[in-house]
């Protein structure tokens, strides 16, 4: 499985992860924020990474707000993020490369950054309400990484594009 994700900057993340351990939950990886779902890819790792440096090269670096903390029915608590229509353009811009592994999201994917899976649903409505917001409100997107999940379930980054524009 492969995925093509942005890593928040330093302190964001360290933010989230110890938001993980006081509360004891976790996500899939690291903090992240997924630019499209993850897929499975057939035609070798450098025909991928080519193709994904090709469609990242023609969108330039944009800012990325932080909104508040949400839950997805699923038992997911998450933190919004907005990134308006640069972020729509490259979200629709790497959806092609292949059908995604599990649909998810549909075709109204609401951007941002995972900080809990597999709660009650309830579970998940109150730890949204109860955590504080992060210092930093808003971040640039400057690059993003070509993922994929190794033996154990763990996030490794194949490799790092720039957003060229």
């Amino acid at each position: 499985m492969y995925g093509i994700l942005v890593w928040p900057p330093e302190e964001l993340g360290e933010f989230l992860l110890e938001l993980q351990r006081q509360h004891r939950v976790k996500g899939f990886g690291p903090p992240h924020l997924n630019l499209r779902q993850p897929f499975e890819w057939g035609h070798g790792e450098e025909s991928l990474r080519k193709a994904v440096q090709g469609i990242l090269r023609s969108h330039a670096p944009f800012r990325l707000r932080l909104g508040g903390w949400a839950s997805f029915p699923q038992g997911v608590v998450y933190l919004r993020a907005y990134g308006g229509a640069p972020f729509r353009k490259l979200h629709h811009a790497l959806e092609p490369l292949a059908p995604p592994l599990k649909e998810i999201e549909g075709p109204s994917y609401i951007p941002h950054l995972t900080l809990a899976l597999g709660l009650s649903p309830e579970a998940a409505q109150e730890l949204a309400r109860t955590l504080p917001s992060p210092r930093r409100k808003s971040f640039v997107l400057r690059e993003a990484a070509l993922v994929q999940d190794n033996t154990d379930g763990d996030l490794v980054e194949v490799a790092r594009f720039p957003f060229a524009g």
